[in-house]
């Protein structure tokens, strides 16, 4: 009896164990830098944090670890000055697609306006002649 008690309670434990694990896994991965801005600042930040630890472990003689540290810091800081610049040229093409996109529809609405005036004026100079001719 009081083994499988004891077999339910491992159960009943280990599935809630795995039931919030993976809620815990995605909770640390919030996406806090929203721009380009915030990006190309965390990559500065990195790069500095690199040679702040490279300098620090080799001042302290431990070269194998700073050198390790600084690769890290570096790496993260290309990954974060790619996502700004990623960010940034997708943000400069969508505003350039829509000002164009404006710009074309300004200029068909215009040339739609002047293609009526025309024809208004035609219609006119038509009605005009059609009077001087006919007796």
């Amino acid at each position: 009896m009081k083994k499988s008690i004891a077999t339910v309670s491992f159960l009943v434990m280990s599935s809630m164990i795995l039931g919030v694990m993976p809620s815990l896994a995605f909770a640390g991965q919030s996406n806090a830098n929203k721009g380009a801005k915030s990006e190309m600042k965390q990559s500065g930040k990195e790069a500095k944090n690199a040679g702040k630890s490279l300098g620090t472990n080799v001042k302290k003689g431990d070269v194998a670890k700073g050198g390790k540290e600084f690769g890290k810091s570096t790496g993260n800081s290309a990954k974060h000055a790619a996502k700004g610049t990623a960010k940034g040229t997708k943000k400069a093409a969508k505003t350039t697609a829509n000002a164009t996109e404006g710009a074309a529809k300004t200029t068909g609405n215009a040339a739609k306006t002047a293609g009526k005036a025309t024809g208004n004026a035609a219609k006119k100079t038509g009605k005009t002649v059609k009077k001087a001719v006919t007796p």
